[in-house]
């Protein structure tokens, strides 16, 4: 999923808490993986400090977003 968000209404660790209070870092099939995107050192910060207790997230930079393919889209609806 992309999540965009806007700062003045919930910052990036409090978006980051909820996330990972609802997420499950175990992907089911090999070519899904679980991710902490981030777009300064700030939120680098806080995102490796999430995923230090968490096995198996990656955290990176942004880069360029790409959308799936359409078969690909709404993945966790089909668990």
């Amino acid at each position: 999923y992309l999540v965009e968000f806007d700062k003045r209404l919930i910052s990036y660790e409090s978006l980051l808490r909820k996330w990972k209070a609802i997420s499950s870092p175990y992907p089911t099939e090999r070519q899904y993986r679980t991710a902490i995107f981030y777009t300064n050192p700030e939120q680098e910060v806080i995102a490796r400090a999430f995923a230090m207790d968490m096995e198996h997230v990656d955290v990176e930079p942004v880069t360029k977003f790409y959308m799936a393919e359409e078969r690909h889209q709404n993945f966790l609806d089909r668990l």
